[in-house]
């Protein structure tokens, strides 16, 4: 940093006291309560979003939906949930699918909406694709009588929408308890990003920041009950988003379970300029 300037913070707005940023610095902690579907779509689909080296996972067209709930707090300020909790959570929607770099499998979110500014930020600069929108999740408090009182045969489901329009949809219906090694590998894949940041000179000319990045994690956990079951998953025409082209083919399964861990940084494998 030149030492003349004197404005402060990890992110804009950047300012004399360095506060006002919409994300602090990193590390960040997270603690996650997924509603995932598995589904396959087509490759060929799946091919057309991964620039090369990206290639094709292992099992090329499989991919899922997460519809999660969030909690986050950076190293820098774990008191914020006390000094502002809204600051802390947030609900996305997000569409993944397998893909390999130089022969090491991971996996790569295409879409994702969110519910939050402070998320959409900082998903910008892990690499995140991400979009406002509106999430819903089904939620039961299992001392409610009129709720289901055990999570065997309960139904769960997550719908997303942005700009005035729904955009997918899914449902789980809770059959079984399963080990977190039942969790397709898909899910616990590492996690590869295209960082992206335009050229301020000209739109055609090539982009400042164009990398691929695989995203670090630390203290990884994930909580006791995992839960397998039978899954719908429909996606909606959109006249701005591209989604649909990934349209399930065919669902093979939702899981709902909570996992956390911490994000030390990434690592820059790739740059296209």
């Amino acid at each position: 940093m030149h030492p003349d300037f004197k404005l402060k913070g990890f992110s804009y707005p950047l300012t004399p006291k360095g506060i006002s940023s919409v994300i602090q610095s990193f590390p960040w902690h997270y603690g996650t309560e997924y509603l995932n579907i598995l589904f396959r779509t087509d490759p060929d689909v799946v091919k057309s979003f991964l620039p090369e080296p990206l290639e094709l996972g292992p099992d090329p067209g499989l991919g899922y939906v997460a519809f999660s709930k969030w909690w986050s707090i950076s190293d820098e300020n774990k008191d914020m949930p006390l000094i502002n909790p809204e600051r802390t959570q947030y609900k996305e929607a997000a569409i993944w699918v397998g893909c390999s770099f130089r022969g090491n499998p991971g996996q790569i979110c295409l879409f994702v909406w969110v519910d939050n500014d402070f998320t959409m930020a900082r998903g910008w600069f892990m690499g995140f694709p991400k979009k406002l929108g509106q999430v819903y999740i089904t939620d039961y408090h299992f001392l409610n009588p009129g709720m289901p009182q055990k999570m065997e045969g309960a139904t769960f489901k997550g719908i997303a929408s942005a700009h005035g329009e729904k955009l997918m949809e899914g449902t789980m219906t809770v059959e079984r308890k399963i080990k977190q090694s039942d969790l397709p590998p898909i899910m616990t894949a590492p996690p590869y990003h295209i960082r992206h940041f335009p050229n301020i000179e000209s739109p055609t000319a090539p982009p400042s920041v164009l990398e691929l990045v695989r995203l670090g994690a630390e203290n990884k956990k994930v909580g006791e009950e995992i839960w397998e079951g039978s899954g719908t998953l429909k996606f909606y025409e959109s006249e701005i988003e591209e989604h649909f082209a990934l349209r399930p083919k065919e669902i093979l399964g939702a899981y709902r379970f909570s996992s956390g861990y911490t994000f030390p940084g990434g690592e820059i494998v790739y740059s296209w300029v």
